[in-house]
Protein backbone atom coordinates (compact mmCIF):
# COMPACT_ATOMS: atom_id res chain seq x y z
CA UNK A 1 0.00 0.00 0.00
CA UNK A 2 1.44 3.29 -1.20
CA UNK A 3 0.74 6.48 0.62
CA UNK A 4 1.04 10.09 -0.05
CA UNK A 5 1.47 11.44 3.28
CA UNK A 6 5.43 11.28 4.30
CA UNK A 7 6.33 11.13 8.05
CA UNK A 8 6.78 14.05 8.24
CA UNK A 9 4.98 17.36 9.60
CA UNK A 10 3.37 20.62 7.47
CA UNK A 11 2.37 23.54 9.58
CA UNK A 12 -1.40 24.54 9.07
CA UNK A 13 -0.82 27.85 7.77
CA UNK A 14 1.06 28.41 4.84
CA UNK A 15 1.55 30.97 1.55
CA UNK A 16 -0.91 30.78 -1.20
CA UNK A 17 0.56 30.53 -4.57
CA UNK A 18 -2.96 31.36 -6.77
CA UNK A 19 -2.19 29.44 -10.73
CA UNK A 20 -4.28 30.60 -13.39
CA UNK A 21 -4.94 27.35 -15.94
CA UNK A 22 -2.23 25.36 -14.06
CA UNK A 23 -2.85 22.45 -11.59
CA UNK A 24 0.37 21.04 -9.64
CA UNK A 25 0.00 17.46 -8.79
CA UNK A 26 1.34 15.79 -5.65
CA UNK A 27 4.58 13.69 -6.45
CA UNK A 28 5.47 15.76 -9.73
CA UNK A 29 8.00 18.20 -9.92
CA UNK A 30 6.99 22.00 -12.14
CA UNK A 31 8.49 25.34 -13.15
CA UNK A 32 6.54 28.15 -12.86
CA UNK A 33 6.95 32.08 -13.53
CA UNK A 34 5.70 34.15 -11.12
CA UNK A 35 5.29 37.82 -11.56
CA UNK A 36 2.28 38.84 -9.66
CA UNK A 37 2.91 40.83 -6.84
CA UNK A 38 0.39 38.70 -4.84
CA UNK A 39 2.36 35.51 -6.09
CA UNK A 40 6.27 37.41 -5.09
CA UNK A 41 5.09 37.89 -1.53
CA UNK A 42 4.26 34.01 -1.26
CA UNK A 43 7.45 32.87 -2.58
CA UNK A 44 9.54 34.97 -0.27
CA UNK A 45 7.62 33.95 2.59
CA UNK A 46 7.97 30.25 1.63
CA UNK A 47 11.74 31.01 1.22
CA UNK A 48 11.70 32.92 4.80
CA UNK A 49 10.60 29.86 6.07
CA UNK A 50 10.11 26.23 5.17
CA UNK A 51 9.72 26.71 1.36
CA UNK A 52 6.25 25.05 1.61
CA UNK A 53 3.11 26.65 -0.23
CA UNK A 54 -0.36 25.89 -1.16
CA UNK A 55 -1.13 25.76 -4.77
CA UNK A 56 -4.44 26.07 -5.81
CA UNK A 57 -6.14 26.82 -9.18
CA UNK A 58 -7.41 30.01 -9.70
CA UNK A 59 -10.89 30.74 -11.15
CA UNK A 60 -10.84 33.10 -13.35
CA UNK A 61 -7.65 35.20 -14.54
CA UNK A 62 -7.96 38.26 -12.55
CA UNK A 63 -4.81 39.95 -11.94
CA UNK A 64 -4.90 40.58 -8.16
CA UNK A 65 -7.24 37.46 -6.67
CA UNK A 66 -8.97 37.29 -3.91
CA UNK A 67 -9.65 34.66 -1.47
CA UNK A 68 -12.65 33.44 -2.81
CA UNK A 69 -11.43 32.94 -6.28
CA UNK A 70 -9.41 29.87 -5.23
CA UNK A 71 -10.39 26.43 -5.54
CA UNK A 72 -9.83 24.71 -1.66
CA UNK A 73 -8.74 22.00 -2.51
CA UNK A 74 -4.87 22.28 -3.92
CA UNK A 75 -1.52 20.75 -3.45
CA UNK A 76 1.14 21.26 -1.05
CA UNK A 77 4.72 21.76 -2.40
CA UNK A 78 7.87 22.31 -1.38
CA UNK A 79 10.18 25.22 -3.35
CA UNK A 80 13.08 22.87 -4.44
CA UNK A 81 14.86 26.08 -7.08
CA UNK A 82 14.63 29.13 -7.56
CA UNK A 83 15.94 32.24 -9.91
CA UNK A 84 15.53 35.62 -10.21
CA UNK A 85 14.52 37.36 -13.39
CA UNK A 86 16.34 40.77 -14.95
CA UNK A 87 12.31 41.49 -15.26
CA UNK A 88 11.80 40.98 -11.37
CA UNK A 89 9.83 37.83 -12.13
CA UNK A 90 10.86 34.87 -10.35
CA UNK A 91 11.64 31.42 -11.61
CA UNK A 92 10.87 28.44 -9.58
CA UNK A 93 10.76 24.52 -9.69
CA UNK A 94 8.30 23.20 -7.22
CA UNK A 95 7.69 19.50 -6.23
CA UNK A 96 4.12 19.11 -4.99
CA UNK A 97 3.88 16.76 -1.96
CA UNK A 98 0.47 16.22 -0.69
CA UNK A 99 -3.22 17.15 -1.19
CA UNK A 100 -4.74 19.69 0.69
CA UNK A 101 -8.07 21.79 1.54
CA UNK A 102 -7.94 25.40 2.17
CA UNK A 103 -10.08 25.20 5.15
CA UNK A 104 -9.80 29.85 5.41
CA UNK A 105 -8.01 31.88 2.87
CA UNK A 106 -7.04 35.54 4.04
CA UNK A 107 -5.85 38.04 2.72
CA UNK A 108 -3.91 41.01 3.84
CA UNK A 109 -2.26 43.88 1.76
CA UNK A 110 -0.04 41.51 -0.40
CA UNK A 111 -0.06 38.59 1.58
CA UNK A 112 -2.05 35.44 1.02
CA UNK A 113 -2.10 32.73 3.66
CA UNK A 114 -4.15 29.65 4.03
CA UNK A 115 -5.27 27.48 6.95
CA UNK A 116 -4.25 23.89 5.42
CA UNK A 117 -5.90 20.82 6.26
CA UNK A 118 -3.79 17.46 4.59
CA UNK A 119 -5.72 15.68 2.34
CA UNK A 120 -3.32 12.24 2.27
CA UNK A 121 -4.28 9.47 -0.01
CA UNK A 122 -4.11 6.02 -0.22
CA UNK A 123 -3.32 3.34 -2.92
CA UNK A 124 -4.73 -0.24 -2.32
CA UNK A 125 -3.56 -3.11 -5.27
CA UNK A 126 -6.80 -4.36 -6.72
CA UNK A 127 -7.37 -6.11 -10.41
CA UNK A 128 -9.33 -3.57 -11.45
CA UNK A 129 -5.97 -1.04 -10.67
CA UNK A 130 -3.87 -3.47 -12.58
CA UNK A 131 -6.07 -3.76 -15.49
CA UNK A 132 -6.53 0.43 -15.72
CA UNK A 133 -2.53 0.21 -15.15
CA UNK A 134 -1.60 -2.51 -18.14
CA UNK A 135 -4.32 -0.30 -20.59
CA UNK A 136 -2.44 2.94 -19.81
CA UNK A 137 1.13 1.04 -20.37
CA UNK A 138 -0.21 0.56 -23.87
CA UNK A 139 -1.50 3.45 -24.69
CA UNK A 140 1.41 5.25 -24.04
CA UNK A 141 3.34 2.60 -26.11
CA UNK A 142 0.51 3.41 -28.53
CA UNK A 143 0.89 7.10 -28.58
CA UNK A 144 5.07 6.70 -28.61
CA UNK A 145 4.48 4.84 -32.16
CA UNK A 146 1.97 7.32 -33.90
CA UNK A 147 4.24 10.67 -32.92
CA UNK A 148 7.73 11.08 -33.49
CA UNK A 149 7.21 14.35 -31.46
CA UNK A 150 7.08 12.17 -28.09
CA UNK A 151 10.22 11.80 -26.12
CA UNK A 152 10.79 8.29 -25.89
CA UNK A 153 11.59 8.52 -22.43
CA UNK A 154 8.11 8.47 -21.77
CA UNK A 155 7.91 4.61 -22.21
CA UNK A 156 11.29 4.30 -19.67
CA UNK A 157 9.33 6.52 -17.53
CA UNK A 158 5.64 4.92 -17.31
CA UNK A 159 6.85 1.62 -16.78
CA UNK A 160 9.16 2.37 -13.91
CA UNK A 161 6.46 4.01 -12.09
CA UNK A 162 5.07 0.71 -10.04
CA UNK A 163 2.44 3.37 -7.61
CA UNK A 164 -0.68 3.83 -9.01
CA UNK A 165 -0.99 7.15 -7.73
CA UNK A 166 1.77 8.48 -9.19
CA UNK A 167 1.30 7.11 -12.41
CA UNK A 168 -1.80 9.19 -12.26
CA UNK A 169 -0.22 12.14 -11.46
CA UNK A 170 2.75 12.38 -13.44
CA UNK A 171 0.70 11.37 -16.45
CA UNK A 172 -2.19 14.11 -15.68
CA UNK A 173 0.46 16.66 -15.72
CA UNK A 174 1.69 15.78 -18.61
CA UNK A 175 -1.10 15.33 -20.66
CA UNK A 176 -2.66 18.04 -22.78
CA UNK A 177 -5.93 18.11 -20.47
CA UNK A 178 -7.88 21.61 -19.49
CA UNK A 179 -7.22 22.78 -15.91
CA UNK A 180 -10.87 22.51 -14.84
CA UNK A 181 -10.48 18.56 -15.72
CA UNK A 182 -7.22 18.21 -13.81
CA UNK A 183 -8.30 20.20 -10.98
CA UNK A 184 -11.10 17.33 -10.92
CA UNK A 185 -8.35 14.42 -10.83
CA UNK A 186 -6.88 16.22 -8.18
CA UNK A 187 -9.95 16.35 -5.93
CA UNK A 188 -11.10 12.76 -6.84
CA UNK A 189 -10.37 10.41 -3.21
CA UNK A 190 -9.80 7.46 -5.07
CA UNK A 191 -7.22 6.25 -7.68
CA UNK A 192 -9.66 4.47 -9.99
CA UNK A 193 -11.25 7.69 -10.93
CA UNK A 194 -7.84 9.55 -11.51
CA UNK A 195 -6.67 6.49 -13.16
CA UNK A 196 -10.28 6.36 -15.76
CA UNK A 197 -9.52 10.08 -16.07
CA UNK A 198 -6.05 9.66 -17.57
CA UNK A 199 -7.16 6.87 -19.37
CA UNK A 200 -9.66 8.58 -21.02
CA UNK A 201 -7.57 11.61 -21.35
CA UNK A 202 -5.13 9.29 -23.23
CA UNK A 203 -7.37 7.57 -25.06
CA UNK A 204 -8.44 10.61 -26.75
CA UNK A 205 -5.04 11.91 -27.55
CA UNK A 206 -4.37 8.57 -29.55
CA UNK A 207 -7.49 9.04 -31.67
CA UNK A 208 -6.69 12.61 -32.67
CA UNK A 209 -2.66 11.07 -33.72
CA UNK A 210 -4.77 8.19 -35.52
CA UNK A 211 -6.77 10.94 -37.31
CA UNK A 212 -3.61 13.27 -37.87
CA UNK A 213 -1.35 10.24 -39.59
CA UNK A 214 -5.04 9.43 -41.86
CA UNK A 215 -4.85 12.75 -42.94
CA UNK A 216 -1.42 13.22 -43.53
CA UNK A 217 -1.34 10.12 -45.75
CA UNK A 218 -4.04 11.14 -47.93
CA UNK A 219 -2.98 14.44 -48.32
CA UNK A 220 0.91 12.89 -49.14
CA UNK A 221 -1.33 10.24 -51.58
CA UNK A 222 -3.19 13.44 -53.08
CA UNK A 223 0.10 15.02 -53.82
CA UNK A 224 1.84 12.07 -55.35
CA UNK A 225 -1.22 11.88 -57.43
CA UNK A 226 -1.12 14.95 -58.77
CA UNK A 227 2.38 15.13 -59.42
CA UNK A 228 2.02 11.99 -61.37
CA UNK A 229 -1.01 13.80 -63.37
CA UNK A 230 0.93 16.52 -64.22
CA UNK A 231 4.10 14.56 -65.62
CA UNK A 232 1.80 12.45 -67.74
CA UNK A 233 0.59 15.78 -69.23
Amino acid sequence: MAETDPARTYPSELPVLALRQTVIFPQTLQPLAINRPVSIESIHRALAGDRLLFLSLQNGDREDPEPGDLRPIGTIAAIRQMAKAPNGAIHVIVEGTLRGKAEAINRSGPAMMATVALLPEKTETTLEIDAYVRRIQELVDRALSLSSGLSQELRGLVMGLDDPLRLAYVLASLIDIKADDKQQILEADDVITKLKSVSEALSREVALLELKGKIETAAQQEMTDAQRHYYLR
